[in-house]
């Protein structure tokens, strides 16, 4: 049996603006906490919203960073996490007392946190996932398998699943078409063009260490990409990039909703969403115990 540590390390974020949250996942199950206005959706000073009081000049309008509070009950140590609509996915060790060392994939119901297992259980452990496709009921996902080397493919929402290419992933993305999946390696950025079954290098790409798109169903689709040392890349295609800000620090997990202009990053111990490239952030979550 495993135990989940008194701070958890993140994972991966979800942005869900429908619902109204951002979900964290830790190694102490998926978390979740009020979604805040960004700043730049926050009245600025002089305006306000509407059918609102008139706000006083000196009070700020910055959202208070918030604790978050676990979905379900299950404590696993998530490694990779993936939303279709209002179904959340997940991979890793379980933390409770089982005969299995490796999780497979569990489901969840976003509106009820009630848990459940969809697919090889006790036979996988995902370390990345990825999903795309013009609806979340037609959505194809792609995973990095830790016990196998394997790269994943499921073309029915996780339901069945096909093995493709050894390939060392830490971080996996869709262009919006599922017609290029993208995969972090220590050697560089790569990419398939036949739902993982090979790969071959991106020529030029930033030395990327996390990516990130908007929730399955998004029509704004993009990549947002993060480097060791803090800079932020975007692209659409997946094979040529653009340089869209640049943070001090490098982060551990990075999310974009459907919605353009907010980025989130997160820390070890905080969830922060910046909308000028990193220049300023603004705490929204605490992750501290």
């Amino acid at each position: 049996m495993l135990t989940a540590p008194a701070v958890p390390t993140i994972t991966a974020l979800d942005i869900d603006e429908i619902a109204g949250v951002v979900r964290i996942a830790t190694a102490s199950g998926v978390l979740e906490a009020p979604l805040p206005a960004t700043p730049a959706e926050q009245p600025g000073e002089g305006e306000q919203a509407d059918g609102a009081e008139p706000a006083e000049a000196d009070v700020a309008e910055t959202p208070v960073a918030v604790s978050p509070q676990l979905l379900g009950d299950r404590v696993d140590q998530v490694k990779s996490y993936e939303r279709l609509g209002t179904r959340i996915l997940v991979s890793g060790h379980p933390v409770d007392d089982t005969d299995d060392e490796h999780l497979g994939l569990w489901e969840a119901d976003a509106e009820t946190g009630e848990w459940q297992p969809l697919a090889l259980t006790g036979e996988v452990d995902f370390h990345a996932m990825a999903s795309a496709g013009v609806t979340p009921a037609d959505g194809v996902i792609a995973a990095a398998d830790s016990v196998t080397g394997a790269i994943f493919f499921s073309p029915d929402g996780g339901e069945s699943w096909q093995s493709g290419a050894e390939l060392d992933a830490s971080a996996l993305a869709f262009t919006s078409d599922a017609g290029v999946l993208l995969a972090v390696t220590p050697t560089g950025l790569q990419a398939s063009t036949d739902r993982g079954q090979s790969f071959a290098a991106v020529d030029n790409a930033p030395e990327l260490t996390l990516v990130a798109t908007p929730p399955v169903g998004s029509k704004n689709w993009r990549i947002l990409g993060a480097t060791a040392t803090g800079e932020l890349w975007r692209s659409v295609d997946g094979l040529t990039w653009e340089q869209v800000g640049e943070l001090a620090f490098a982060p551990v997990a990075i999310a974009i909703g459907a919605s353009d202009g907010a980025i989130y990053v997160a820390t070890e111990t905080a969830v922060s969403v910046t909308t000028d490239g990193g220049i300023t952030l603004t705490a929204v979550v605490d992750i501290m115990p």
